[in-house]
């Protein structure tokens, strides 16, 4: 027979844990959903080419907690019943999501020099390309255990001119984009740079999203 505490009680602690898979009720779809770090992370399973999002834990309106993005967007609420609520971009009034199975934590894959170098290489043609013009790409060497994340930031980077690309007339004064290392994630123009800062050895919370660095690009020069 059902016993409606006890699957709330285990929804509950299904839910506490810090990592693992989520399933989307209108869909289908799952996510992977980390709270194993200081940050939160979240990545779709089905879009294997999507951005982790760093999310950070606020207080939601009526109790729980909502995890955010760097730009204040709320991804996903989590009750102190145990129920969850995916806010996606194609459904921002929100989705029952069920926790399915546990899952390991998300980081990013080991880099060599190399790929760095290739994708940072091919990034500045993509740019190219699409705005009709050269766009330098400068990087500061990071460890080793770091490379990982500037390979991801340059992915990133990626998605934000991508986002933006319609704004091509309060783009043309960015000629170059420069990775700084840094202790902690940001973003700014400099007169015709865009200036990354990623901390590499915090893994994906150690660089800013690709929303944030869309914004930092049709800001005025000189904006943090």
């Amino acid at each position: 027979m059902q016993n409606p505490l006890r699957d709330r009680l285990l929804r509950n602690e299904r839910t506490q844990q810090v990592s693992g898979w989520f399933q989307r009720a209108d869909t289908g779809e799952f996510f992977l959903f980390d709270r194993s770090g200081d940050a939160a992370l979240l990545q779709e399973r089905d879009a294997p080419d999507s951005e982790v999002l760093v999310l950070y834990p606020d207080r939601a309106p009526g109790g729980g907690t909502a995890f955010i993005t760097d730009t204040g967007r709320e991804v996903i609420r989590l009750t102190g019943l145990g129920g969850a609520t995916y806010f996606p971009r194609t459904s921002p009034d929100g989705v029952i999501a069920d926790f399915a199975s546990p899952a390991g934590a998300l980081a990013p894959p080991p880099r060599s020099p190399d790929e760095v170098r290739e994708r940072a290489e091919s990034l500045a043609s993509e740019m190219a390309a699409a705005l009709d013009r050269s766009i330098s790409i400068a990087y500061a060497p990071a460890p080793r255990a770091g490379l990982g994340v500037q390979f991801d930031t340059l992915h990133v980077i990626a998605r934000a001119f991508e986002s933006v690309r319609g704004e091509r007339r309060r783009l043309r004064d960015v000629e170059h984009v420069r990775i700084d290392l840094g202790d902690a994630p940001a973003a700014y123009r400099q007169e015709d740079t865009l200036v990354v800062v990623i901390a590499p050895l915090l893994g994906y919370a150690g660089r800013p999203s690709s929303e944030f660095i869309g914004q930092v690009l049709l800001s005025d020069p000189g904006a943090i």
